[in-house]
């Protein structure tokens, strides 16, 4: 009897054991190096290098920038005309007539450049700091502003200002991130979780905000009535300059990752902040006419100007463009892995749509990963990426791009990053 409990309870705990390590130690999975597994990406991402299980020195920089009616051709054929004075108000006119029906003209940018040091204490935690520039830009231009110009006044006659609106922030920042990992959790083959948390103190250089002021600006177009009333402000910097404000942005992470099945799964949530700016410059523009005499029209647009309301304007805050991106990774072998990655829509002054990034790495040679992927979502439809390095025991170099909204001449939108690592 107590042989037979002994069998018993040896079983049960092979068969844990069996369930527990379902995929063997010897998969090649398990082989793929720490550092290969979280791979880089054309966007903002504040926990990029401190996820490098190594002590090094990295230099990186990168941007990004779309717009959702002018491809490449179009602003080559405008710069053309351009630089032989052949450029007309027709031409300029005829490119609304590019502009997508019920979205307006919207543009959205962002770039870093900036060095980093840090690497790991252990297996357990890694430590890194880091000096950059940054910046962003978007712009509206309400359908309902544009439809004066793309559609005429055939259909209709009054045309509304609507939630037009620009904005443009540079800053230089110092930040400071770590990670804890910890596991595997629960048995060998367990999931390891990363947790990543840190910090960026931001010092404002260049701002600038343009909105409408009157939420009915409007214009009116009859058989014999003009009438317009339209106000929009102009808040900026007059100069670059280090002094003009202060900030603080908190950036979050989670990671799980299997290594033996080859799959993690992350979760971040960055830029989290606000800064506060003073001696801003405050002008307005107003345009108010109401008649039937073109000519006094002329003469209302040739004595249109800014006109400053207040000389400066102080506690301006300004809320930064935050990052919440979900993303998945497997990989079978050393040889192949695959992302996808979703960042969710901003709103606000800085508007950014939902964007999906699926993007493969193939290392034939473990030492140059090649990398090529799609961008879904977004204002400009599909995109294209794609990208090599060259990754040894003493550096690293990373070089990518991305066609957005279409191939070469036909993209509406162009992105690249560059990296060089040195690690001690």
């Amino acid at each position: 009897m107590t042989r037979s409990l002994l069998l018993v309870a040896a079983a049960l705990v092979a068969g844990g054991d069996l369930v527990a390590q379902a995929v063997p130690d010897s998969s090649q999975a398990a082989r793929v190096s720490t550092a290969y597994r979280r791979t880089p990406t054309l966007r903002v991402d504040p926990f990029r290098h401190v996820m490098i299980p190594h002590w090094g020195l990295v230099v990186s920089g990168g941007a990004l920038g779309a717009n959702n009616t002018l491809n490449i051709k179009d602003v080559r054929a405008l710069i053309f005309l351009g630089d032989r004075d052949s450029l007309l108000i027709g031409d300029i006119v005829n490119t609304f007539g590019l502009v997508p029906v019920g979205q307006g003209v919207r543009g959205e940018a962002e770039g870093e450049g900036g060095v980093h040091i840090g690497g790991p204490f252990g297996r357990h935690v890694s430590f890194g700091i880091s000096a950059q520039g940054r910046g962003y830009g978007a712009f509206l231009v309400d359908d309902r502003a544009v439809a004066l110009l793309r559609d005429g006044n055939a259909a209709q006659q009054q045309f509304f200002v609507g939630d037009t609106k620009g904005s443009v922030l540079a800053a230089a920042e110092f930040g400071a991130h770590g990670v804890i990992r910890v596991g595997p959790i629960g048995t060998i083959d367990g999931a390891e979780l990363s947790i990543g948390f840190g910090g960026r103190y931001i010092r404002p250089l260049f701002y600038a905000r343009a909105r409408s002021l009157i939420e009915d600006s409007r214009v009116l177009l009859t058989g014999d009535t003009i009438a317009a009333n339209v106000r929009v402000e102009s808040l900026h910097t007059e100069d670059i300059e280090f002094g003009r404000g202060t900030g603080i942005a908190a950036d979050f992470l989670v990671r799980l990752e299997w290594p033996t099945n080859g799959f993690s799964l992350e979760a971040m949530v960055a830029n989290l902040g606000k800064v506060t700016m003073d001696g801003l410059r405050r002008d307005t523009l107003s345009f108010n006419v109401n008649t039937t005499d073109l000519q006094e029209v002329s003469d209302s647009l040739e004595v249109l100007e800014f006109f400053e309301v207040q000389a400066l304007v102080n506690d301006v805050k300004v809320t930064l463009p935050r990052i919440v991106r979900f993303s998945a990774s497997g990989w079978a072998n050393a040889i192949l892995q695959l992302d996808v990655s979703a960042t969710m829509p901003v709103s606000g002054e800085f508007d950014t749509p939902l964007a999906v990034d699926v993007g493969t790495t193939w290392r034939f040679l473990r030492q140059v990963p090649l990398r090529a992927g799609l961008v879904l979502g977004g204002r400009q439809g599909f995109g294209f990426t794609g990208g090599l390095g060259l990754e040894t025991r003493n550096f690293f170099v990373v070089l990518a791009g991305g066609s957005l909204g279409g191939l070469f001449g036909n993209a509406t939108g162009v992105a690249g990053r560059l990296e060089l690592g040195f690690f001690f």
